[in-house]
C-alpha cells in the first residue's frame, strides 16, 4: 500500500470516528438537556426533521432542551454507517430512545426506535450535522413501572439527571 493510500485510509478512519462522536454527543446533549453542546453539533443553517418538529436546528435545540413533561430520557445509538466525500458526508445511525413523560394521566414510559438519516459537513476541521431526519421504525408506550427506592434500585444513589448536575459533568468538568 502506498503512503498516499495509507494517508487516505487514515483520514477516512479519523473522519468516521469523528462522525461517531457527533452521534454520541447528540445523544448526551438530548439526555442531559445540554443546549450549548447540542447547538455545537450543527452547521450554520442546519435543518432538522424529527417527529412533530421540522425546521432550523437552532429552533430544534431550543425545543429539545426542556420539552414539556419530559422527566428523563436515554438515547442509545448504534449501527452507524457513513459515506464520506471530501468535506461532506451522508450517514445512517440507528437510535433507541427510552423516556419517561409526566402526563395528566400519570407517568408514561415510551420506547422509540428508528434511524437518523443525515447529511454532514466539515466546518473548520470539525464534522457538523447539516441535515438530520428521523425515520421512525417502531414505538411502545405504557404506564411507568419505575422503582427508585426499593431493593437493589434503592441502593443505587448515583443517578443520571437532565442538566449540569449529571455525573458526567462532575467527572469530565469543562471537557464534557
Amino acid at each position: 500500500m502506498s503512503n498516499n493510500n495509507e494517508l487516505a485510509l487514515l483520514q477516512e478512519l479519523e473522519d468516521k470516528q469523528a462522525l461517531r462522536e457527533v452521534s454520541t454527543l447528540f445523544a448526551r446533549a438530548l439526555d442531559r438537556a445540554d443546549g450549548s453542546l447540542l447547538a455545537s453539533l450543527f452547521a450554520d443553517g442546519a435543518q432538522v426533521s424529527i417527529g412533530a418538529f421540522s425546521g432550523p436546528a437552532s429552533e430544534f435545540v431550543a425545543a429539545s432542551v426542556s420539552p414539556a413533561g419530559l422527566e428523563r430520557s436515554f438515547h442509545s445509538v448504534s449501527n452507524e454507517f457513513y459515506q464520506i466525500d471530501g468535506d461532506s458526508a451522508r450517514g445512517e445511525v440507528y437510535v433507541i430512545d427510552v423516556a419517561t413523560w409526566n402526563t395528566a394521566d400519570g407517568k408514561t414510559d415510551t420506547l422509540i426506535g428508528g434511524r437518523y438519516v443525515d447529511e454532514y459537513s466539515k466546518v473548520g476541521g470539525a464534522w457538523k450535522i447539516a441535515r438530520r431526519t428521523f425515520a421512525h421504525e417502531w414505538n411502545m408506550s405504557f404506564p411507568t413501572t419505575t422503582v427508585w427506592d426499593e431493593g437493589l434500585f434503592g441502593m443505587i444513589k448515583l443517578r443520571g439527571t437532565r442538566g449540569k448536575d449529571d455525573p458526567i459533568y462532575t467527572i469530565l468538568g469543562a471537557q464534557a
